[in-house]
């Protein structure tokens, strides 16, 4: 096992497309971008040879009360089990944790090392065949896209918003700058800032493409800080998200939430004609 190096980008994203098909569009050039990442150490990210050929990779992304890993390895993933729980111990982790597509051969190799479902996530779509309505906001809120000088008060209404959330670790300001402002077709005038006001009550950060998926818009982060919820700014800021990426020309829109998600946000997702077109089960193992 050894760091992953940009060399090896055609052959990782290769196996992503032998592990997972089309539930992880992810290419090469995606995965170079993790090696210029200033947030991802080196050796957290790992290909494993055989021979002299990529026969794995893996990457462990350490937090406070968890270590995620993640694995592309169609006949070793077990040796990047063994390495992320190694990580974990080392670095006071008190669980690891991996997200798997839900009935995929992965979770037996999870199951067989002692590893429990803990959560179910889902990746939602919607099909957009018309121009979609754009609404108004609540009255009192104003709209307008991101703007530099926003970055602070984002963060913190990101952190805010989802400090409840159990997948959420807090968002530093590099952190932020390397996941969001970095990110694979960042766009800011599809970043939707509500304003009541010099207060920021909602944000939808939306890109307009998932990873390598030039053709699916993807809501990233939709939020409401706790004063402005149950006004109907959280719908009508998705809404207007769903008009800005079909006058872009995008036909598919997707995002992810946890199932078990008790603001509401499933249900708001379906009311407004989104379905599930993927399950992924999230496993854990106390070390």
């Amino acid at each position: 096992m050894r760091e992953l190096r940009a060399s090896d980008a055609e052959r990782v994203a290769a196996l992503f497309v032998d592990c997972y098909g089309e539930a992880r569009p992810i290419d090469a050039e995606e995965i170079r971008s993790w090696l210029r990442n200033s947030e991802l150490e080196p050796e957290w990210l790992r290909v494993l040879e055989e021979d002299g050929r990529i026969v794995g990779y893996g990457d462990v992304w350490p937090q406070h009360e968890q270590l995620w890993l993640d694995v592309a390895s169609p006949s070793h993933a077990a040796t990047f089990f063994e390495w992320a729980e190694l990580e974990a111990r080392a670095h006071g982790s008190p669980r690891v944790r991996i997200q798997i597509p839900h009935g995929h051969a992965l979770a037996t190799v999870a199951a067989e090392r002692g590893y429990e479902p803990w959560r179910h996530s889902l990746t939602m779509e919607i099909a957009l065949d018309a121009p979609p309505h754009r609404p108004p906001l609540p009255q009192g809120l104003e709209l307008r896209p991101y703007r530099d000088e926003d970055a602070e008060q984002l963060r913190e209404a990101l952190n805010e918003a989802f400090a409840d959330d159990p997948f959420h670790e807090d968002i530093s300001p590099s952190n932020f700058r390397e996941f969001f402002l970095e990110a694979r077709a960042f766009d800011p005038t599809l970043w939707l800032l509500a304003w009541d006001a010099a207060e920021l009550a909602g944000f939808n950060v939306v890109y307009p493409e998932r990873g390598s998926d030039a053709t699916l818009g993807w809501v990233n982060t939709l939020g409401v800080r706790g004063p402005w919820r149950r006004r109907g700014l959280g719908e009508a800021l998705l809404r207007i998200a769903f008009a800005d990426l079909y006058a872009r020309g995008l036909r598919r829109v997707g995002l992810g939430v946890d199932a078990a998600n008790v603001t509401g946000a499933l249900r708001l997702y379906e009311r407004v004609g989104m379905h599930q077109v993927l399950r992924s089960d999230n496993w854990q193992k106390d070390v």
